[in-house]
């Protein structure tokens, strides 16, 4: 491929890669606003059904039938976690405080890592920040 060409393409690649990085953000930003109301609807509702002692009725609109139910939803595991569970774990059992934070630097220094190459784009004109 001549030095022309391959610059062409580049332009072309480029402009399409910041077409589809806006679109992302613009979709990200929607996504999250529409999270959000969905958030407030639904408590609305929540509070609206136990106010009329509905918790045990099966709720038919159009387009959803709806229930009032409980989940659990366990935090994901963080390094803070980690560190706090394992001494506590290890005070508890009988493992010393050093084999504990020798066991939490072994699981941090072998995590898997990946090295990527990617653009990064300064001086967006969306309101959304670009993620480094």
């Amino acid at each position: 491929m001549s030095v022309p060409d391959a610059r062409t393409q580049l332009g072309e690649a480029v402009r399409a890669w910041i077409h589809m990085d806006n679109l992302c953000e613009n979709h990200l930003a929607q996504a999250a606003n529409a999270r959000e109301k969905r958030t407030a609807h639904e408590q609305e509702a929540i509070k609206y059904i136990k106010q009329l002692n509905y918790q045990g009725t099966t709720l038919q609109v159009s387009g959803a039938t709806l229930e009032l139910q409980t989940k659990s939803v366990a935090a994901p595991p963080s390094w803070g976690f980690l560190e706090k569970e394992i001494a506590a774990w290890g005070s508890k059992s009988g493992v010393n405080a050093a084999q504990c934070q020798s066991l939490v630097k072994w699981l941090h220094d072998h995590r898997e890592v990946k090295e990527v190459e990617h653009l990064r784009k300064k001086g967006s004109r969306s309101k959304t920040p670009s993620r480094s």
